[in-house]
C-alpha cells in the first residue's frame, strides 16, 4: 500500500540541491541484493513499481520522488538457538572433562549461529521515501528514527553527503500542544480529535491515554491544571487528513479520507503503474499541504 501511515519529516539545508539524476544513480548503486548465507540483514533499493523492475527506481511527480526500499531479516527462534547451543556445549564440555568457560561459550554460540544462518526464515520489509523538492524535505513512512536513519544512511553513502536535521521547533511542543488544547484555540482548518496522552514534564510518570474523549472538557482541564502535559493528540485536518503528532513532531497513524482515497478511482485496477503514480501525486500534494499548513499554525502559538 502506497499511501503512507507516518511520516518522520527531514528538513534539507537551505544549500542542499537534491538531483533527481544524481538520486537515481545512487540507489542503482546500492540495489537490493539478497541475503547470503552468513548474512542477519540486507537492505537496498528497488523500483517503487515491482522488485522485478530494474530500470524505473524513481517516480517523478512534479517535483515529488518516489522511492523505495526493501529489507530482508533473517529469523532465528531464539529457543533453536538455545538449544543448539546448550547442545554444543554439553558435547564439549564431556569432550573436555570440564565446564566451558564464559569465553568458550560465546565461541559456540558464534558457530551456532553460522551454522544455522543459511536455515533461517527470511522476513521482508517495505519502506517508501517521499523527496519533497519543492519544499526541501524527505519524509520515510516508517515507525521510528532509527529505522529512517537506517535508510538514510544507505542513501547518504551513496550520494557522498545528505545534510538534513529532522523538523523541530523552538519550543517544546508538548507546551504548545498544551496551550493550543487548554486555551481550545482555533486553527482552521486543524481540528484537535478524540485522542491523547499526557505526562508530568517533571515527574515523568502518571501517564494518562485518552481515546474518544472530548479533549478540551472540564475533565480533561483538570488534568492540565495538575500540571501535566499533552505528549501525543490526534489532529483532524479537516481536507482530509487525520494524524497522531508526537512530541518529536513525528506524524503516527495517518488517515486519509474517502474524499482523497477515492480520488482516481476511475483507473482499473489492471492499470498498477498509473494508478501508483496517481495516488502518489494527490498523498503528495495532501500531506505536503498538512505539513506546511500545521508547522506553521504550531510556531503561531505563544
Amino acid at each position: 500500500m502506497l499511501w503512507f501511515k507516518n511520516a518522520i519529516i527531514y528538513q534539507l539545508n537551505n544549500d542542499t540541491l537534491l538531483n533527481k539524476e544524481a538520486i537515481e544513480n545512487a540507489l542503482k548503486s546500492h540495489p537490493f541484493i539478497p541475503c547470503g548465507n552468513l548474512d542477519t540483514t540486507k537492505m537496498g533499493w528497488v523500483s517503487p513499481y515491482h522488485d522485478n523492475n530494474q530500470d524505473d527506481f524513481i517516480i517523478d511527480m512534479q517535483g515529488h520522488l518516489l522511492l523505495r526500499i526493501k529489507k530482508e531479516t533473517k529469523i532465528l527462534p531464539s529457543p533453536v538457538i538455545k538449544q543448539a547451543l546448550l547442545e554444543k556445549i554439553d558435547k564439549q564440555e564431556q569432550a573436555l572433562s570440564r565446564k566451558l568457560t564464559k569465553n568458550e561459550k560465546a565461541t559456540l554460540k558464534d558457530e551456532v549461529m553460522i551454522d544455522l544462518m543459511p536455515r533461517a526464515f527470511s522476513k521482508y520489509n517495505h519502506y517508501w521515501l517521499w523527496v519533497d523538492t519543492n519544499n526541501k524535505r524527505i519524509i520515510v513512512d516508517c515507525s521510528s528514527f532509527k529505522q529512517a536513519e537506517d535508510i538514510l544512511a544507505i542513501l547518504r553513502k551513496e550520494l557522498g553527503s545528505l545534510a538534513l536535521t529532522p523538523l523541530s521547533i523552538d519550543k517544546p511542543l508538548e507546551q504548545i500542544m498544551t496551550t493550543w488544547t487548554k486555551e481550545n484555540l482555533n486553527f482552521p482548518p486543524f481540528l484537535l480529535g478524540d485522542q491523547a496522552e499526557l505526562k508530568d514534564p517533571l515527574e515523568g510518570n502518571g501517564i494518562i491515554s485518552c481515546k474518544n474523549q472530548e479533549i478540551t472538557s472540564e475533565e480533561m482541564r483538570a488534568h492540565f491544571d495538575s500540571g501535566k502535559w499533552v505528549t501525543k493528540i490526534k489532529i483532524i485536518d479537516e481536507r482530509g487528513v487525520s494524524f497522531i503528532v508526537n512530541s518529536d513532531l513525528t506524524f503516527k497513524r495517518i488517515k486519509f479520507d474517502s474524499i482523497i482515497l477515492d480520488e482516481n478511482e476511475d483507473i482499473g485496477s489492471d492499470e498498477f503503474d498509473k494508478k501508483l503514480e496517481a495516488d502518489f501525486f494527490i498523498m503528495a500534494n495532501s500531506l505536503a499541504n498538512t505539513i506546511n499548513d500545521f508547522y506553521i499554525t504550531i510556531n503561531k502559538i505563544v
